[in-house]
C-alpha cells in the first residue's frame, strides 16, 4: 500500500503527487465514460428543479387559497348577518302591527278613566275585570313600544353591518382576483421550463424527448395534470346550493396537459357545473372524472396511463375564475372520495 509522505518532506510530496496524478486522471476518464453516469447526474438536477418548481407554484398557491376561503369566510358571514337582518325586518314589521293595533283600541275607549270604570261597572267582579283589563293592556302597551325600539337601533345596527361585510366582500374578492392572475402568471412561467425540463429528462434517460406518456407516481398511477400546479385538501368545503366538494381543484395554467392517471376508457360529456368534462373508466373498475377543461384531446374509447386526454381550463360554473382541474376519484364505480391522500402518492 501506498503511503502519503510527510508534510515536512517536499521532495517526497511531490513524488507521491506525480505518481497518483495519473491514476486520478484515469479514473475521472472511466467515471465519464461510464454509461448513464452524466446522464443521471443530469436528471438528478432535473428533477431538483422540477422539485423547486413545485414549491414556486405551492408558495403562489398558498397565497391564492388564502384569499379564497378568506373570502368564503366573507361571504358565509354575509349571509348569516343578511339572514338576521330580515328576520328582525319581521319581528319590528310584527312589533309595529301590535302597537297600532293598540292605537286604535285605546282610541275607540277615548283612554282610561278609572272613576268611570268603577261607576259603570255592574258589580264588583265586573269593576275589577274591567280595571284588570286596562291596567294589561296598558302593560302590554308599554312592552309593545319597549320592542319596538329595541327592534328598530338592532336593525339599524344590522345594516350598517351589512354594509361593513360588503365593502369586506368587495376588498376580498379584488384581493382574491389579484391573486389569482398572479397564480397563473407563476404557473405560465413555470410551464414553459417544466416542459424544456421534462423533455431533457427523456433524452437524459435515452428517450427522443417527445414522448406523450407521463410516467406513474409511487402508487402506480400518473398524476393528472402534468405540468407546475398546485392544489390543496377542499374535500366537503362549503358550495353553493347547499352542496359540498367531493373533488380536489388542482390549479394550473390555461392549457397544461391533463393525462389518464390509469389505463383504460373514456367518454366526454359536458354539464353546466363541470362544463367540458371527461368520465375515464380504468381498467380496475374505478372511475376518474375530470371536470373544467379547455378542450378535449381524446373524447372516446381506449387510453393508456399517462396519456394526454384534455387540457385544463375554467368552463362551466368556474367560468370567469383561476383555471383548474376539478378532479374525483369512485372507487369501483362507487360513492366519491377524497383524492387528496391518492395525490399525495402520485407524484
Amino acid at each position: 500500500m501506498t503511503h502519503p509522505p510527510s508534510k515536512c518532506n517536499p521532495h517526497r510530496l511531490k513524488a507521491f503527487v506525480a505518481r497518483m496524478l495519473p491514476a486520478i486522471v484515469i479514473c475521472a476518464a472511466l467515471l465519464a465514460a461510464t454509461p448513464g453516469f452524466a446522464a443521471k447526474s443530469e436528471t438528478q438536477q432535473i428533477r431538483e428543479r422540477l422539485a423547486e418548481i413545485n414549491r414556486e407554484a405551492k408558495r403562489v398557491g398558498d397565497a391564492y387559497s388564502k384569499a379564497y376561503w378568506q373570502l368564503e369566510r366573507t361571504n358565509d358571514e354575509l349571509a348569516e348577518t343578511t339572514r338576521k337582518l330580515k328576520k328582525t325586518e319581521a319581528e319590528l314589521a310584527a312589533a309595529s302591527g301590535r302597537l297600532s293595533q293598540h292605537l286604535v283600541e285605546m282610541y275607540r275607549q277615548g283612554g282610561v278613566d278609572y272613576l268611570a270604570l268603577v261607576f259603570t261597572s255592574q258589580n264588583l267582579d265586573d269593576m275589577l275585570m274591567r280595571v284588570e283589563y286596562a291596567q294589561r293592556l296598558g302593560a302590554l302597551d308599554a312592552k309593545t313600544v319597549e320592542d319596538a325600539r329595541r327592534l328598530r337601533d338592532e336593525l339599524a345596527a344590522r345594516k350598517k353591518e351589512v354594509e361593513r361585510i360588503r365593502a369586506r366582500q368587495s376588498r376580498d374578492v379584488a384581493t382574491l382576483k389579484k391573486r389569482a392572475a398572479a397564480l397563473e402568471k407563476k404557473l405560465r412561467s413555470l410551464k414553459a421550463e417544466y416542459d424544456s425540463l421534462m423533455r431533457k429528462m427523456a433524452r437524459a434517460s435515452g428517450g427522443s424527448g417527445s414522448s406523450r406518456r407521463y410516467p406513474p407516481g409511487p402508487n402506480g398511477m400518473v398524476f393528472p395534470v402534468a405540468g407546475p400546479c398546485y392544489y390543496a385538501d377542499t374535500w366537503g368545503a362549503a358550495r353553493s346550493g347547499g352542496r359540498t366538494h367531493k373533488g380536489t381543484d388542482i390549479m394550473a395554467a390555461r392549457g397544461t396537459p391533463c393525462v389518464a392517471v390509469l389505463a383504460g376508457t373514456v367518454r366526454a360529456r359536458y354539464n353546466s357545473l363541470g362544463g367540458k368534462s371527461i368520465w375515464l373508466t380504468a381498467d380496475n373498475g374505478w372511475e376518474f372524472y375530470y371536470a373544467h377543461l379547455d378542450s378535449y384531446v381524446r373524447t372516446s374509447g381506449r387510453v393508456a396511463a399517462g396519456e394526454v386526454i384534455g387540457t385544463v381550463g375554467s368552463t362551466g360554473n368556474a367560468r370567469g375564475g383561476a383555471p383548474h382541474l376539478h378532479f374525483e376519484i369512485h372507487p369501483n364505480g362507487g360513492a366519491a372520495v377524497n383524492p387528496y391522500p391518492y395525490l399525495r402518492r402520485m407524484q
